[in-house]
């Protein structure tokens, strides 16, 4: 399904489906208990000789991996996949460390992160520690500890006017990447250099200290995510500063609905301009935390009035006696949408406002009742069907990303099917662009309306 797009790179952004831990151990150290119409090896996307579909992205994180010295040399389909034929983004760990679910202990955990990320990943993080986790105080801690150690936290306050919890997340995050570059083992992994900050003073403040260190390229997170003033601003900036020139890769962390993708193939576009060699891509969990939820992507809308996924409860929808396949369950979900009577204003208005089914090939093969298989005849999963609607959920994101970009390349064969802010946005996002003085001042209400959503 995928493997024209592998000739990176892509002219779209890409998706990358960050992998849960217990689906990478899936034929390792995680097995099928039951037997189905297909191989438990043909779940792994990554692999090109699976007999449902190939995938050749994806993103696996430290934060899961890693979490123990024992944990990070286990074995999975991530560290022992095909390198040529697939590649993959390693998140560092910054967030479960800084969320405490992975100790801390300075240069110790910044050895096991890097030679975790050297093993897994072809593009990797910096070990950054997030932004986000000064409002929920689990900044402070850090701060104190750093000061214990003799940073001067108070000076770097001073120098730039913000906050201490924000410069101890900038000093370790500092402090981590000298360790990454002093010890990195030479053509292991390429290193993307990890902006933080909630605001466009915290996003400058970040990007001009960390922006000297030359790594290979560039991972946003933390507002970054959705607010396009603030990816704007500092990708003129690293235009400006030659570094966009330089890059081979940028990451836009922990986000994917089919609106933002449309918005990132307008970035895409853009940066090639500058760089030609240059992709970005995106990711989150989605198809695996909905699947550890008990829950299937069953429907999608692309139209005028919104682009959504939707997914259903399984236990609720199906039962232990229900032979319909994942793919027809999914086409009658499509089906329960009132429709107007044919003729009517209402059914001019919304010709096109319909539910589209989820069709995936694993779908195709496995009934309902081999999803909804509990005890005692209950309408519960198993670890079995976990690790089958993971696989469904992520090829069902992979069809509906394709056919945004179907619509993107065509918007005016699609024009009714665009949201009204979509087009605005992209309209907003190619004009700045084209202007060598970034203009999202005056645009950035308009530019941050995701943000807001």
């Amino acid at each position: 399904m995928t493997d024209d797009m592998f000739n990176k790179p892509s002219k779209y952004a890409i998706y990358t489906p960050a992998i849960s831990q217990e689906f990478a151990k899936l034929g390792y150290s995680q097995h099928l208990k039951r037997r189905f119409a297909f191989l438990e090896t043909d779940l792994n996307f990554l692999d090109p000789k699976s007999g449902l579909f190939h995938y050749p992205y994806a993103l696996y994180s430290a934060g899961q991996a890693a979490k123990t010295a024992n944990s990070a040399l286990e074995d999975n389909i991530v560290k022992l996949r095909d390198r040529n034929a697939t590649t993959v983004i390693g998140d560092s760990g910054g967030f479960q460390i800084q969320g405490n679910r992975i100790k801390f202990t300075g240069d110790p955990t910044c050895e096991r992160m890097l030679r975790w990320l050297e093993t897994h990943s072809d593009y990797s993080m910096s070990l950054d520690f997030p932004t986000g986790g000064i409002t929920p105080g689990n900044v402070a801690m850090h701060a104190e500890r750093l000061i214990a150690e003799g940073h001067n936290l108070d000076a770097m306050c001073a120098a730039n006017g913000l906050s201490l919890d924000f410069n101890a997340c900038l000093k370790q995050s500092l402090l981590n990447l000298d360790y990454f570059v002093q010890n990195r083992k030479s053509g292991a992994t390429e290193l993307l250099n990890v902006l933080q900050g909630r605001n466009e003073a915290e996003s400058k403040a970040w990007y001009e200290a960390v922006k000297g260190y030359g790594l290979e390229g560039w991972a946003f997170a933390g507002a970054h995510q959705n607010s396009f003033s603030l990816l704007l601003n500092r990708l003129h900036d690293m235009r400006n500063d030659g570094l966009l020139q330089t890059a081979k890769w940028i990451h836009i962390l922990g986000i994917s609905t089919p609106s933002i993708a449309y918005l990132f193939n307008a970035l895409q576009r853009c940066v090639t301009e500058i760089n030609p060699d240059l992709q970005i891509t995106f990711d989150t969990a989605g198809p695996f935390i909905s699947a550890a939820k008990f829950q299937a992507l069953m429907t999608h809308r692309l139209d005028k009035t919104g682009w959504t996924f939707s997914t259903v409860s399984m236990p609720k929808e199906g039962s232990p006696l229900d032979t319909r396949t994942l793919n027809e369950l999914a086409w009658e979900i499509a089906q329960r949408r009132p429709r107007a009577k044919r003729g009517s204003k209402a059914m001019q208005d919304e010709q096109t406002l319909y539910a589209i089914p989820a069709s995936t090939t694993v779908g195709a093969r496995v009934k309902v009742n081999e999803i909804c298989v509990g005890s005692n005849g209950s309408s519960d999963l198993d670890n079995d069907s976990i690790m089958i609607l993971m696989n469904h959920n992520a090829e069902a994101y992979l069809r509906v990303f394709k056919q945004v970009n179907r619509i993107f390349d065509n918007p005016e064969e699609y024009e009714n099917d665009i949201p009204v802010i979509l087009k605005g946005l992209r309209f907003a996002i190619e004009d700045i662009w084209a202007d060598p003085q970034s203009k999202t001042t005056q645009w950035q209400s308009f530019l941050d309306t995701m943000a807001a959503a």
